[in-house]
């Protein structure tokens, strides 16, 4: 219960009043996550719950939540101030809300429940949203998308092992901010 809770007071929270119209959860495996230079920076594993409320007739908003994992890719930092090894984990959260018109039409995917497993099948040479498997929700639900846009989103990456830091993607008010980075641990001196 308390697990399910969260995200659906959240979302309402972030989307505010309207008839709420879709709400699932999946999981996703082999997702790539890119830093501030553009550069594919982590493999993610999470849970993303959706929850999608008519505002107006053909006008949506759907506010998601994100909890899950990250291990670092050999390249670049996401904040761009260092090189990652391979390895480096961590956790990885967030929320997004979206806006958009759009035509209701669920094309026999459920409304409400958990969905199953999404395996993104992404390499490192993979870019956001173009990897093999790359399973897009709203294509499932609705027809005729347009106006589709972000209102704002924050994700929290914080190392955990083999490395240290957390890094902060913020889109607030239009502006996209970005703080903090993730960094190697640094090798312990021999004795």
């Amino acid at each position: 219960m308390g697990g399910l809770l969260v995200p659906v007071v959240l979302a309402i929270s972030l989307c505010g009043s309207g008839k709420p119209v879709v709400a699932v959860s999946y999981g996703v495996q082999n997702d790539v996550d890119t830093g501030i230079r553009g550069n594919t920076w982590a493999f993610d594993t999470y849970t993303r719950s959706v929850r999608v409320w008519r505002k107006s007739p053909g006008r949506f908003c759907a506010a998601s939540t994100y909890n899950g994992t990250f291990a670092s890719i050999d390249g670049s930092s996401p904040g761009g101030r260092s090189h990652l090894p391979a390895g480096i984990r961590g956790t990885v959260g967030g929320t997004s809300v979206t806006t958009f018109r759009a035509r209701l039409a669920s094309r026999a995917a459920p409304l409400n429940g958990f969905l199953g497993v999404k395996d993104f099948a992404c390499t490192s040479a993979d870019l956001k949203g173009r990897c093999a498997g790359t399973w897009d929700w709203i294509g499932d639900y609705f027809a005729n998308v347009t106006q589709f846009r972000y209102t704002r989103y924050a994700f929290t990456y914080h190392a955990s092992e083999n490395g240290s830091g957390t890094y902060r993607d913020t889109l607030v008010n239009g502006k996209v901010r970005y703080t903090g980075d993730i960094k190697a641990a640094r090798p312990k001196p021999r004795r």
